[in-house]
């Protein structure tokens, strides 16, 4: 009986030290996981530096093009109100154009009045 105890606590050794050799390579394992988890945690952070940057970029961006649309609605308000000047002036100078053509009329019809007068009195003299 004595031998079989001996067996029985040598085989339990055996098992002890595989199992010291289990826990010691799940030890290493754990050990390798917290290393990956500590870079994953890095990566994140960098990740969350990453979005955060590109965040700050985008309200950049978006501010540019309120910035731009202000600047449109500038222009747009500068066209009409140079279109309705241009228009305003055109009339003006059409207007002109128009006195300037019924002078014009009016004098031609003076001269050929005096030219008809004048040849009446030429023939009056004549």
């Amino acid at each position: 009986m004595l031998t079989q105890l001996i067996k029985i606590v040598g085989n339990m050794q055996t098992d002890i030290q595989g199992m010291k050799s289990d826990i010691q390579g799940m030890k290493s394992d754990i050990q390798g996981m917290k290393s990956d988890i500590q870079g994953m945690k890095s990566d994140i952070q960098g990740l969350q530096s990453d979005v955060q940057g590109m965040k700050s970029d985008i309200q950049g961006l978006q501010s540019d093009v309120q910035g731009i649309k202000t600047d449109i609605q500038e222009i747009k308000a500068d066209a009409r109100d140079f279109k309705a000047k241009s228009e305003e002036r055109h009339e003006a100078i059409m207007n002109q154009f128009k006195t300037l053509e019924n002078d014009q009329d009016f004098i031609w019809e003076k001269a050929v009045r005096n030219e008809r007068e004048l040849g009446n009195i030429k023939r009056q003299l004549s």
